[in-house]
């Protein structure tokens, strides 16, 4: 492997080290894209930079990086199948790569998330007539409803309009 894929970098090896073993770090992607497009041994990436189980899960964003330049095609199916070789590995140990979102949750998202699946219910409609209505998705008023989305003032008028109902709205102290 060139010890060198930051040759064209402001940045060393040990603070790229650094940024690949945070996911959440704001480079992450870009950098993980770049040392796979300019790497092609496994067993050395995965020992010196990256952890293998969370290449596996940010997977989807890396190739996405990837693909924004045409000449990595194919490295990007090089790292498919190390991708998929290690997916099944994970799956047969067990070990899950898909990363449990907790997703928003405010008191006021759950409250009127509930408000609206009581009408909807009530009016007999399922979350996928109504998204239908809408022009969304079944899972985003599964969000909705759940409380994990933070919707604007004007979503949630065309939701209630879309229920036959009106808004009002009560700010209290």
């Amino acid at each position: 492997m060139n010890k060198n894929w930051l040759w064209d970098r402001e940045l060393n090896i040990s603070e790229a080290k650094k940024i690949l073993k945070n996911p959440d770090h704001r480079d992450f992607i870009p950098l993980a894209a770049l040392l796979l497009a300019r790497n092609s041994e496994p067993r050395m990436v995965f020992k010196e930079y990256l952890d293998p189980i969370t290449f596996c899960r940010r997977w989807a964003e890396i190739k996405k990086r990837m693909s924004k330049d045409r000449w990595q095609s194919r490295r990007i199916v090089f790292w498919q199948a190390i991708f998929e070789k290690l997916k099944e590995r994970y799956k047969g140990q067990g070990i899950s790569l898909r990363e449990r979102r907790t997703g928003f949750r405010d008191d006021i998202c759950r409250e009127v998330g509930q408000k609206l699946r009581d009408i909807r219910q009530k009016k007999g409609l399922s979350q996928k007539a109504l998204a239908k209505e809408l022009g969304v998705s079944q899972q985003l008023i599964s969000r909705i409803e759940n409380g994990k989305e933070n919707i604007s003032l004007i979503v949630l008028k065309k939701i209630v309009r879309a229920l036959g109902k009106d808004v009002k709205i009560e700010l209290s102290d």
